[in-house]
């Protein structure tokens, strides 16, 4: 078993995706500024929120939330909802909580460091789940999607935000030309490391193809599953996935 201290590289991560809170542990202060300059990174994780066709009252899980900026996208569309905003790094959920401290109750908004392999939440508590760039970082996609369906309520949606090649020599290639020529490079400058971001690179070419994920979805249990592409350069790339657990949430 390999520890913190050691020096992990991309493949380690791949294996033992366990690990990959420790590795944004050591970049949260410069991942803000690294998407910062990814043209499009908050229009795309908002209309993907979007997608979801919120009442504005909901109880909804932002998990992988990160240093919050999928969170602001969940906050703007419930005005009269909740959030509990959930991640395992927490030096990302340290700068994410300093950034709303002030501006929301305990009420409206709580952060909370918790693996999502293991969330324990009660049968049918969620109304909404939203998830960007996490489930591929899972280690265990299937177990992960069944435990999600069931603290979802029925009737509920839920929403991954994330990288997804199609089947197609020319996709995979543009996303490796995208990830060792400008991704890589960019964010070691940002950050002064490139481990985790060989490893992103590396889990999207293992990621399954937007087909295959709802299949996955369709077959743990969601209905109305659903990939639509982002726009611009990041449309072979990046998909807003929808499902709904089947059933009608009672108001």
């Amino acid at each position: 078993m390999l520890s913190v201290s050691q020096d992990i590289q991309p493949d380690d991560l791949i294996n033992l995706k366990h690990q990959v809170p420790d590795q944004f542990d050591r970049i949260a202060r410069g991942y803000d500024r690294a998407t910062f300059f990814s043209q499009g990174y908050i229009k795309d994780l908002a209309l993907s929120v979007r997608r979801m066709r919120l009442r504005g009252n909901e109880y909804l899980a932002d998990l992988c939330c990160g240093t919050g900026k999928s969170t602001a996208c969940c906050l703007e569309v419930l005005p009269a909802g909740r959030v509990i905003a959930i991640d395992n790094s927490k030096e990302m959920l340290m700068m994410a909580s300093h950034k709303f401290a002030a501006r929301f109750s305990n009420e409206q908004l709580k952060f909370l460091q918790k693996d999502v392999m293991l969330l324990d939440f009660a049968d049918n508590t969620f109304d909404a789940i939203f998830m960007a760039y996490g489930i591929r970082n899972m280690p265990d996609y299937e177990r992960c999607l069944k435990n999600l369906l069931r603290q979802l309520k029925p009737g509920g949606t839920i929403c991954f935000h994330e990288y997804a090649l199609a089947d197609s020599p020319l996709v995979r290639l543009y996303w490796r030309i995208l990830g060792y020529l400008f991704i890589i490079p960019f964010s070691a400058l940002i950050t002064g490391s490139t481990t985790l971001f060989r490893y992103l690179i590396r889990s999207v070419l293992q990621f399954p193809s937007p087909e295959k994920f709802v299949e996955l979805l369709q077959n743990c249990g969601f209905q109305d599953c659903a990939a639509i592409p982002l726009s611009s350069w990041r449309r072979p790339i990046l998909h807003t996935f929808l499902a709904r657990k089947p059933g009608i949430t009672l108001q």
